[in-house]
């Protein structure tokens, strides 16, 4: 599994949060991207992509 820390971000009092330009560069995120939040075993994850379920599950069981 790559792990790999691109940085630390505050979450505003809208909730908002701004991706760290590393990650950005690093995932080619441009302004009108979208990413997709998940919970998976306690931690969140961002990903590129809209999973189910079982493809995340899937994906997060493979990458360990």
């Amino acid at each position: 599994m790559d792990v790999k820390f691109v940085g630390k971000v505050k979450v505003t009092k809208q909730g908002q949060v701004t991706l760290p330009l590393e990650a950005r560069n690093d995932l080619d995120i441009s302004v009108d991207s979208e990413v997709f939040w998940y919970e998976v075993d306690g931690h969140l994850v961002v990903l590129k992509e809209l999973l189910g379920t079982k493809e995340l599950e899937a994906k997060y069981r493979k990458k360990r």
